[in-house]
């Protein structure tokens, strides 16, 4: 099956269709949000890769955890598992297959993590390791579940974000 257009993955991100509440929100272009995510990288310096891992580290460990909450390097990470996992709205053939091996593997999880060294705190759905390494999406503008990547570049001790408390990253 072939790779599906930009668009039909924007319209498979309005709120209701493949998330109730949305990847996107309902008028924002799913263009100008990998664009403006990429630029917030190349500012970072840092690869999706390199943002993604130490996230995938973090739910890997809390996962493993019976109670699902994990206690490491000054971070405390809660996840909490639903029925099924949440979709990827860029695969092929969503329903049949995800896009990568592994795509899937934090996708019926969201999750909490709280850094107890500096306060920062930032909420978000599992399926966004995926997102974030294999397609440099961080959820829309107007979306609830959206991370932005200085914010998660920040609690994960990657880049020191002047104003965090301004961007939410502090309770």
């Amino acid at each position: 099956m072939s790779k599906p257009s930009l668009e039909e993955v924007e319209g498979r991100m309005r709120p209701g269709r493949y998330s109730q509440v949305g990847f996107l929100g309902l008028h924002e272009s799913l263009r100008d949000v990998l664009a403006a995510d990429a630029h917030a990288m190349a500012l970072l310096g840092l690869s999706h890769a390199q943002l993604a891992a130490p996230l995938r580290d973090l739910l890997a460990a809390a996962l493993a955890k019976r109670s699902r909450t994990s206690r490491s390097d000054g971070y405390v990470v809660r996840v909490r598992a639903h029925r099924g996992p949440q979709i990827c709205p860029f695969a092929a053939d969503p329903h049949a297959s995800p896009c990568t091996p592994g795509a899937y593997r934090f996708a019926s999880i969201d999750w909490d993590i709280r850094d107890a060294r500096s306060g920062c705190h930032l909420k978000g759905p599992g399926l966004l390791v995926h997102l974030i390494e294999a397609h440099g999406f961080f959820e829309g503008l107007e979306s609830p579940c959206r991370v932005s990547p200085a914010a998660l570049a920040t609690l994960l001790r990657l880049h020191e974000a002047p104003g965090a408390q301004d961007d939410g990253l502090r309770d």
